[in-house]
């Protein structure tokens, strides 16, 4: 779907908040040229020009947004902004009454009152005699402007409320954003600007003001349920969990059904490995009735299962029925109801692959997929289509965008248009790379829109569909015959699951620290949520086993208080002198903490994927337990991709194989010291390997559906010469 002229207004704002002004002003002239009278686009080029200080060309902008929205105050302040800054006071002073005429009031408009009689004086010593007396002039009304009558002024309080829901209705989160800052200025005693405030900062990603706000809100209006839900999701995106449950809690004693509180809480609970209670809030989200959007309602499904992904006592058996049963959910109904599929059978022609995903942008999901699309843009055989989730688009979007056919932001759209657009689009080939993460559409996926479809790389497990026909692995990662059964969809092979993609400022590799230390320091860079009770007893095992030993913890929240993380470490036996706690920093400061570890340790069951790889690159090899659920076997698959079998270890043997490298230090110095070379000389795990790998797999695919045979688990060899032949 083509973006509306209100989402490009959004994505200009964002330039502009970052600092990119060029960019935004260059999306705000597009919008203009397409219509002229947009109020949103007007105003935000005009406060465009005020900031690059050219008040001259604002003041036509300002006036076209006024003249189709004379209520927004922020566009009589932004008006009379420019004409204060070039120098037109008499046309400032005349304007200021008009728009008090318009029910302008509140503490921004004295602040312009004082600055505009302060210029009118400090211009005496400057202008023509008459220019004062001409400010005074002017300025003498507003000395006898009457107060408004407070009947008046609750009607405009209540109008700008209910515009405030009309744009938020109508999508205008813009103006909306810029409405419910005039209303938190000019009656911070109410609480829906502050709420929706709150709401729209969030969505920008400003969490800090975005809590503040909702923090204001839930005060203003303590029985208003949906203020403290959005104020505990914002908390648990600050991971300020205890604070994020307290919120969460109080909007359920004000409203026991209400769902959508019950699935944050849920989240909340996951993400402090509570996972029996994380299940039932997420299970009581589901089964309540709600009026929330259905995407809102399949995130419980997905909330639920990424959350069992993460349970040690789930098996394997029972998750994969727990997705089948998501999977029907989602409409995955018998084969007789699938469309029919109008797409030419021709086994060699250009095929039509589509992507869906919210994570084509600044996001792990990137990282991996983008090196393949970068080559796979290059083979004349297929011709790449994005449909893109995600509302927010940046640097990595652009930049994937440009390897694109086309590129389709399809965030607006539901399931159902979103399949008809893909069957609209005579799309060959669809590709998920999300399963059971935020932001996908596996619903859409359901309908069956594309003769073929297939899941990869976004979740380390099946999507439950009976619509999707393929899932993407590697034999190191999921052994041939091993996990069949646990997968609706059949499995294809590549030489590796993807590539990795360095960060390009990596610091060089240091030396072994042990051998500076006389002990090991062992790391862990995995989300806080990963360090369950049953993740915490193995490494406390080991710790013990080995006395002088030291773990580090990196990727903590900023604010986490680390009591709680030592007092579990503590009850198992181990001191807080041997533990070395960091928050989480940028790439830089993160990698570099790699200097410090000697082997790192995995988590369980739910294994790290790209900690692991950036790990081997900075030359420390991951201890890791190879389970029983494809979530499980994350370490295992990077760990077998470099032949380093010696660090894959069974529950049993987990600490004696960490014993085993304490006792080997010169062995393991030599590894450390050659792991980034020996990744850097794979011929199999390079991003030209795997796009042509890839695209065998996707014409043996298409193949075989021409032929009007199903879909089949098999391998591919990306080094044959024989394209008969490397597909078996």
């Amino acid at each position: 779907m083509t973006p509306t002229l209100d989402d490009i207004c959004g994505n200009a704002m964002k330039q502009q908040v970052a600092g990119r002004l060029d960019q935004a002003e260059r999306l705000y002239r597009e919008i203009l040229q397409v219509e002229p009278r947009h109020a949103a686009a007007n105003y935000c080029v005009g406060m465009l020009s005020i900031q690059l200080r050219r008040p001259l060309e604002a003041l036509p902008h300002l006036l076209a947004a006024l003249e189709v929205n004379p209520e927004l105050p922020d566009y009589w302040l932004g008006y009379l902004e420019a004409l204060l800054l070039a120098g037109q006071i008499g046309d400032a002073a005349a304007s200021l009454m008009l728009g008090r005429q318009h029910g302008l009031s509140g503490a921004a408009v004295e602040e312009f009152a004082g600055r505009l009689a302060a210029h009118g004086a400090q211009s005496a010593a400057t202008e023509p005699a008459a220019a004062p007396a001409e400010s005074r002039e002017a300025l003498e009304p507003l000395k006898k402007a009457p107060r408004a009558d407070l009947r008046r002024e609750q009607r405009l309080i209540r109008e700008r409320e209910s515009t405030l829901n009309t744009l938020l209705k109508q999508g205008r989160f813009a103006e909306g954003l810029a409405l419910a800052r005039t209303l938190t200025e000019h009656s911070p005693e109410r609480g829906l600007g502050w709420k929706t405030l709150g709401a729209l900062l969030f969505t920008q990603g400003s969490l800090s003001d975005a809590a503040a706000a909702m923090q204001t809100a839930a005060k203003l209006m303590p029985r208003d349920a949906e203020a403290h839900r959005n104020l505990g999701t914002i908390f648990n995106k600050l991971e300020r969990y205890d604070e994020a449950e307290a919120s969460l809690h109080k909007a359920l004693e004000i409203d026991p059904e209400f769902a959508a509180a019950f699935a944050h809480l849920g989240n909340t609970y996951q993400l402090q490995g509570r996972y029996a209670e994380a299940e039932a809030s997420f299970r009581r989200a589901i089964a309540l009735p709600s009026d929330d959007l259905q995407e809102d309602k399949d995130l419980r499904y997905t909330s639920l299962l990424f959350m069992l992904s993460h349970n040690p006592n789930m098996d394997a058996d029972a998750l994969f029925a727990e997705h089948c049963r998501v999977g029907e959910k989602f409409g995955s109904a018998s084969p007789a109801s699938w469309p029919r599929h109008l797409n030419s059978p021709d086994p060699d022609r250009c095929l039509r692959i589509g992507f869906v995903s919210g994570d084509l942008c600044n996001h792990p999901v990137a990282t991996f997929v983008e090196p393949v699309l970068a080559n796979l843009r290059d083979f004349s055989s297929l011709e790449l289509h994005a449909y893109y989730t995600n509302p927010t688009e940046d640097a990595v979007s652009r930049l994937l965008r440009g390897y694109m056919k086309a590129w389709h932001p399809v965030s607006a759209l539901s399931a159902a248009q979103l399949a008809k657009k893909i069957m609209d689009d005579r799309i060959d080939i669809l590709v998920d790379l999300s399963g059971h993460t935020s932001l996908n559409r596996l619903r859409a996926f359901a309908r069956k829109p594309a003769p073929i479809q297939i899941s990869w790389i976004g979740y380390p497990g099946t999507t439950g569909l009976r619509a999707m026909d393929y899932y993407f692995v590697d034999r190191h990662f999921l052994p041939p015959g091993q996990f069949d059964r646990h997968f609706t969809e059949k499995l294809v092979y590549l030489p590796t699951g993807a590539p990795f993609k360095p960060y390009p400022s990596s610091p060089p590799v240091r030396g072994l620290p042990a051998l500076e230390t006389g002990h090991l320091t062992f790391g862990s860079f995995n989300r806080l949520g990963k360090i369950n009770p049953e993740t915490l007893n193995l490494w406390s095992q080991l710790l013990l086993a080995l006395p002088e030993a030291r773990l580090l913890v990196g990727g903590l929240p900023p604010d986490f208080r680390h009591d709680g993380l030592t007092e579990r470490f503590a009850a198992a036996g181990i001191a807080p002198e041997r533990l070395m706690l960091h928050p989480r920093g940028d790439m830089g400061t993160y990698l570099a903490l790699h200097h410090q570890v000697d082997i790192c340790l995995d988590t369980v069951p739910y294994s790290g994927g790209t900690t692991t790889y950036h790990a081997f690159w900075m030359g420390v090899p991951t201890l890791t337990i190879a389970g029983t659920t494809p979530a499980s076997r994350q370490g295992a698959a990077v760990v077998g991709q470099l032949g380093l079998h010696e660090f894959i270890a069974t529950p049993a043997d987990f600490v004696a194989k960490g014993v085993y490298w304490a006792n080997n230090l010169a062995a393991l110095a030599q590894l450390r010291a050659n792991l980034r070379t020996k990744w850097q000389q794979s011929s199999t795990r390079g991003p030209d390997a795997v796009a042509t790998a890839l695209e065998r797999a996707l014409r043996h695919m298409w193949t075989r559906w021409c032929a009007g045979l199903p879909p089949e688990s098999f391998e591919v060899d990306a080094q044959s010469s024989d394209p008969a032949a490397a597909c078996a």
